[in-house]
């Protein structure tokens, strides 16, 4: 059974104040039948009931007549009619109980009766009332007897015979005398009726009810049903309200423009918001009207076009691209489309008309493709831009047998405008010198490929002669010069210079080799261009294979340390230093001094320094002497990534004591990045770990570093010692550095011993510590077992006295 709907949705409907009044129309039908019932059961009551009783009655006269007529056979003893009637009437009483529903009386008019008399006043009245009557008839009446409600009949008994008027004058003989038709009193039934009127009562109440009850249930039942096909026509019309609101919400705050035009009166039916945005138009002033007599006709125009060939072919209707001149928002970029919707019968009914505005997409598909191709910075063409010219130009090249120069070119001392000024006045100055670059080479194809690296592609013509004309007067024209508190620097270019065809007749050649002589051009000093040669080439594939090879010597095991000894100046062995070898499986032995700056520029520094790192404590925490193992940095790994972090895992997980390894850097540690040099090297002097300066005396800057870190030593660069003997200026250089060591209390180590003199000559200065190949050449750990296994107390030293 269907759930019963909420009571009160149902009372406030038209279903429900529909079963109100069905309610009421039910209470008064049930009231009207009950009571009708109930009036119907009176009456019969009183036709039938009392007539049943008073045909008794006279059935009972009858026979009292008849006595009469035969009472001279009975003897003159025999009881006068009157008394035998009254006689029979009392003794059908006393036969009947007092509950009976029939209670019979003879009555004789008041003031003349001969046994019984009224009763009560009323049916005295009731008799009196008869004798005033020319012909009397029984009267019936609803009366209230003594507290008892009662139904009577009153029969008037009229003296019809003579007989009748003698026997009672003779029973009476003191009254008046009867005369013949007088009313001589009355025959009187009274019926209790408050019985049956609490049966007709609930019998008509239980009508009314019964009846009420069924009428309201079936009204309900109806009402019910109704209630539920209105609920549902509510909620097909609710469902078709939202989506007529859906659709209508869908069509307003579509992106597209949306008008519907009647086909038959051209009158405009509908018309969305971007419709208004896109075409500067106002609703009211279209919809309902046709496009002639539009104040804006030709922004309703533009709302369909072609729309005569879509009605004409009823087929959809696609123009691309084309422009509308709005009054509000300028020229707009749009693609429409018109389709032709048939009615019934097949006939043009509507035209749709929808229009996109395409106009900030094109823009940004304009933008993107120039972010694509140009440079954000400088808007100059990038490299996937420049790559595409540098083809169409060898293509028209070798078309016309014609030569042309690419120039690479990279600005000088670029880092330190960074590392000094910000990046912001970095990017400053690269914008100055595309603009410089763009203005002395107006004629040339001018590309940033990244970072401060620019390329030039010049006109075709005699080179490379035009190419070193044009790479002077860049030279003497561009140049930024810098000044902020105090510090002055000056940025030029260096260039290089590749010819096609006879440096290269590719695109990646020509590029590659430019990129070589710019490359010979930086090695040579600020300031320098240099044209590509052959040698250049062959220079630049080789370190491109040492790169390439040099990614997977760790895994192949091709890298090993070699140990060189560190020794007192008596000769006595404090330590070791590590020094990276590479044995190549083809090319044998490879030094230091190819692959490491190979390492530096690819980045694989990282890598091999750790590995290096690592290996050289793990050696050392297994040897049986507490010698010194000392291992040099590059600057690269102070400047990426966590070398505090690293150092002191390494120590963790090799269990090498902390004093036992000495670090080894340049000064180029502190050039490059000065504050995060020092913060890092305080971290590893924190730890426990000996710093010592590497190379003190070849760079600009070393006494200025020794005043902000506090070195645990200096090691003498080898080109000083090499010449201690032969070059005064060397033995002064090193006298100095040595007094001024010792002047801060810091050991001093000079690398490069190599001769007995040089050694006597250190030793005369009071020189700390020596390393070379005088002491030992570096070596596997293997040639020095008997160094780091003897006690401490009986070390053996190198040399003799």
């Amino acid at each position: 059974m269907a759930q019963f709907p909420n009571l009160w949705r149902f009372m406030r409907s038209r279903s429900g104040r529909g079963f109100l009044l069905h309610l009421s129309l039910c209470a008064a039908l049930s009231v009207t039948v009950g009571y009708g019932f109930y009036y119907f059961s009176l009456n019969w009551f009183e036709e039938h009931k009392s007539r049943e009783k008073i045909i008794a009655l006279q059935l009972v006269d009858a026979f009292v007549t008849n006595y009469s007529a035969v009472r001279s056979q009975f003897g003159k003893d025999a009881p006068v009619p009157a008394t035998f009637r009254a006689h029979a009437i009392e003794a059908f009483n006393k036969q009947n109980s007092d509950n009976s529903d029939f209670r019979l009386a003879s009555v004789g008019r008041p003031g003349r009766e001969i046994l019984t008399p009224p009763t009560d006043a009323r049916m005295a009245e009731t008799i009196e009332a008869f004798a005033a009557m020319p012909n009397p008839k029984p009267v019936s009446e609803l009366l209230d007897v003594n507290g008892e409600r009662i139904f009577r009949t009153v029969y008037p008994t009229i003296a019809r015979e003579e007989s009748c008027v003698s026997c009672h004058n003779a029973l009476q003989p003191v009254q008046t005398p009867w005369h013949l038709n007088d009313v001589m009193g009355a025959f009187v039934i009274d019926v209790p009726i408050s019985p049956f009127l609490h049966t007709v009562i609930w019998q008509s109440a239980g009508i009314g009810i019964g009846l009420f009850l069924a009428l309201a249930l079936a009204g309900l039942t109806i009402s019910l049903m109704h209630f539920r096909q209105l609920e549902a026509l509510d909620a097909s019309a609710a469902k078709l309200g939202r989506t007529q609101n859906f659709l209508d919400s869908i069509i307003e705050n579509m992106p597209v423009s949306v008008a519907v035009k009647d086909a038959r009166d051209r009158c405009y039916v509908l018309i969305n918001r971007t419709a208004e945005a896109i075409f500067g138009i106002a609703r009211g002033e279209l919809i309902g009207r046709p496009a002639d007599v539009s104040q804006n006709k030709e922004a309703a125009n533009d709302l369909f076009p072609l729309a005569g060939e879509a009605l004409r072919t009823q087929e959809l209707q696609t123009i691309g691209e084309h422009l509308v001149h709005t009054p509000h928002n300028g020229t707009r970029i749009l693609t429409t489309r018109n389709l032709s919707i048939p009615d019934e019968n097949g006939e043009p009914r509507y035209l749709l008309s929808l229009a996109e505005d395409i106009t900030e997409r094109k823009q940004a598909e304009a933008r993107i493709q120039h972010l694509a191709h140009y440079d954000a910075l400088t808007d100059l063409p990038n490299r996937a831009a420049f790559v595409d010219d540098l083809a169409r130009a060898i293509d028209a090249a070798k078309l016309n047998k014609e030569s042309f120069a690419v120039l690479s070119i990279d600005l000088d001392g670029f880092k330190e405008v960074n590392d000094v000024f910000g990046h912001a006045v970095g990017d400053d100055v690269l914008r100055q010198m595309a603009e410089q670059l763009r203005a002395f080479a107006p004629d040339a194809y001018l590309a940033r490929l990244g970072g401060d690296e620019f390329t030039l592609i010049t006109p075709n013509g005699d080179h490379p002669v035009l190419a070193e004309i044009l790479a002077r007067r860049l030279h003497a024209a561009v140049a930024i010069d810098l000044e902020r508190d105090g510090q002055h620097l000056r940025v030029g270019i260096s260039i290089g210079v590749a010819i096609f065809p006879a440096d290269g007749t590719d695109a990646t050649t020509l590029l590659n080799n430019a990129d070589a002589a710019l490359y010979r051009a930086k090695g040579a000093g600020r300031g320098k261009t240099r044209f590509f040669e052959i040698e250049m080439d062959n220079r630049l594939r080789e370190r491109r294979a040492i790169s390439n090879e040099l990614s997977s010597a760790i895994a192949r095991n091709e890298l090993c340390l070699h140990y060189q000894p560190l020794a007192k100046i008596d000769g006595e062995v404090i330590g070791f230093e590590a020094l990276l070898r590479w044995q190549h499986p083809q090319r044998g032995m490879v030094s230091p001094a190819t692959f490491i700056p190979v390492a530096e520029e690819s980045g694989l520094i990282m890598q091999i320094g750790e590995w290096a790192l690592r290996e050289a404590c793990r050696e050392a925490a297994s040897w049986s002497q507490p010698l010194q193992i000392a291992v040099n940095l590059s600057p690269i790994q102070f400047r990426h990534g966590d070398l505090a972090g690293l150092v002191h895992s390494l120590l963790l997980e090799t269990g090498l004591a902390p004093t036992r390894l000495e670090l080894e850097i340049t000064e180029g540690v502190l050039v490059e990045d000065f504050d995060r040099g020092l913060s890092i090297l305080r971290r590893l002097k924190a730890l426990g770990v000996r710093i010592a300066m590497d190379d003190f005396g070849t760079g600009y800057s070393s006494l200025s570093y020794m005043q902000s870190f506090p070195f645990d030593k200096i090691k003498i660069d080898k080109s000083f010692i090499s010449n201690v003997k032969s070059n005064p200026q060397s033995a002064a250089i090193v006298r100095a550095v040595i007094g001024l060591a010792h002047g801060l209390n810091l050991p001093v180590l000079a690398e490069g011993v190599e001769t007995r003199p040089q050694l006597d000559f250190l030793a005369g200065e009071a020189c700390d510590e020596v390393q070379g190949y005088l002491m030992g050449r570096p070596q596997p750990i293997a040639q020095y077992a008997d160094l780091i296994g003897q006690d401490g107390a009986t070390r053996a030293k190198l040399l003799s006295a």
